[in-house]
């Protein structure tokens, strides 16, 4: 079978780079590590692996600093990673079965499972990226950020062949944490508009810039640089369709909803089986309060199924669990409560790990009956979380006010940031005051966890003064507590 030289670049990498070399150990004939100026264990970890390390001075350019790495490899296929990346077990199998089945293949896709949490909600994006190719001095990356190599292969003499693959890489790097600390926002930003500067009207630089600017929550700025892309853009180009999505998700942020409709009809036509436009349009209705179409989205969306991949980079859940949370959503909305119970149950059992589902469904039992019979309903769901059922349990009797209750299961679940938070709650508004002051002295030494519950009562609070307007719209008292709630946060 081929031969494969694993090629990397790295810097101040020691959280990671340990385990991105044990999922990929037994796979490869070298590794070859570019190091870029290291000041922590990276490269001792990475010798202990048995890495050719080289160290070289940083350029802001990864398609340079990527094509020094592929000119130390010596073997027949290149496979390149990240050190914040893993491969997956089936992403163990199947390069082996890439290089037997497909021996005339000049490169592959590669599935990218990237993880963000940027709103305190884990989501995972599926991506397609060239990183399996022949060692082929024609093939070298282009681009100074998102480099890409796809179109140097296609292009070369003769052309490349590139196969999809089940190649499969689970990526950390934009996971808020990792973000921040390697000030990635910054850097890249500072890379995308060097790039536009050098390269005017390219449609693919400009959407990076773009792309950026969303990053770093200049909203404004990135729906201009958007604007131009969308007159220059190519719809058959590999990344056009990701391009409408960001865009009309970009302005639906910024509460340009008319705007994002009408590029959502446009997007529609150019991509008719992209699902994940479809379930914007369902969030466009969901907007206007118009549920029914609403949920005609949805449903079309659990109808379609996931888009195919290539050409789509996908939202996972669009066509699944998140589908079925965001029906019960409009279910509840029109208060059709059994069926948001159910809609909200069906999006769990698809994915236990989405706590949302399972938290508005045990809202909603628990406020109708929190009897031992519902409890023991809800346990029973929770099962499929596995060591996490006593936390789901805990925050959601927490979130219904059943604090008693509450506190038991919290006391006993795994103290992660979640159960803190609601942990505390419970201790405040049982007025257990020397349990709360331990808990302070052994978790929240500094203050956040104080500073979020402390928002969450005012926002509680605010639900009660607005539910009480709706009954007595005229009381001065209520809306001299409407207007300093939110002189407040002004």
């Amino acid at each position: 079978m081929a031969s494969i030289s694993l090629c990397m670049i790295v810097r101040n990498e020691e959280d990671f780079l340990a385990e991105c070399l044990r999922s990929i150990a037994g796979m490869v004939d070298e590794i070859v590590i570019v190091d870029t100026g290291s000041t922590d264990r990276t490269l001792d970890i990475a010798k202990q692996f048995g890495a050719c390390c080289y160290p070289v001075s940083w350029i802001p350019d990864f398609a340079c600093m990527r094509n020094i790495s592929l000119n130390y490899a010596t073997k027949d296929y290149i496979l390149v990673l990240d050190a914040d990346e893993i491969l997956t077990l089936q992403g163990r199998s199947s390069i082996y079965k890439c290089l037997t089945d497909f021996p005339n293949a000049d490169a592959f896709f590669v599935h990218i499972l990237n993880q963000t949490d940027g709103e305190g909600v884990n989501e995972v994006e599926e991506s397609l990226n060239v990183r399996m190719f022949r060692n082929d001095p024609q093939y070298r990356y282009k681009g100074a950020l998102h480099e890409q190599i796809a179109e140097s292969i296609l292009h070369a003499n003769p052309p490349g062949i590139i196969f999809d693959s089940q190649i499969e890489l689970i990526h950390r790097g934009y996971l808020k944490h990792v973000v921040m600390e390697k000030c990635k926002k910054e850097r890249n930003l500072d890379i995308a508009l060097r790039e536009v500067k050098l390269h005017p009207r390219d449609g693919f630089r400009a959407f990076n810039l773009g792309i950026e600017y969303v990053r770093s929550k200049q909203i404004d700025q990135a729906i201009s640089v958007f604007r131009s892309v969308q007159e220059w853009a190519n719809p058959n180009a590999l990344w056009a369709s990701r391009f409408y999505k960001v865009y009309i998700s970009t302005l639906m942020q910024a509460g340009k909803w008319e705007e994002a409709n009408q590029l959502l009809e446009e997007s529609v036509h150019l991509f008719s089986d992209y699902t994940d436009l479809v379930y914007l349009k369902g969030v466009y209705y969901s907007h206007r309060g118009e549920w029914i179409l609403a949920l005609q989205h949805y449903a079309k969306c659990i109808e379609m199924g996931d888009p195919p991949i290539p050409p789509y980079t996908v939202e996972k859940g669009i066509s699944t669990y998140r589908a079925y949370f965001a029906m019960g959503q409009s279910f509840w909305s029109l208060g059709k409560i059994a069926e948001a119970a159910v809609a909200y149950r069906q999006a769990f059992e698809q994915n236990p790990s989405f706590v949302q589902s399972f938290l508005r469904l045990a809202n909603l039992l628990l406020r109708e009956d929190a009897s031992v019979d519902t409890l023991d309903y809800l346990t029973s769901i929770a099962a499929l979380a596995g060591t996490q059922q006593t936390a789901l349990l805990g925050m959601s009797l927490a979130l219904s006010d059943q604090f008693e209750q509450a506190k038991n299961y919290l006391e006993r679940a795994e103290k992660t940031k979640d159960v803190l938070e609601h942990l505390i709650l419970t201790y405040v508004c049982l007025d257990e005051r020397e349990s709360l002051r331990r808990f302070i002295e052994q978790y929240d030494q500094k203050g956040e966890l104080r500073a979020q519950v402390q928002n969450y009562l005012l926002d509680r609070g605010m639900r009660m003064v607005n539910l009480g307007l709706e009954k007595f719209p005229e009381s001065k008292i209520l809306l001299q507590l409407k207007a300093e709630h939110e002189k407040g946060f002004t």
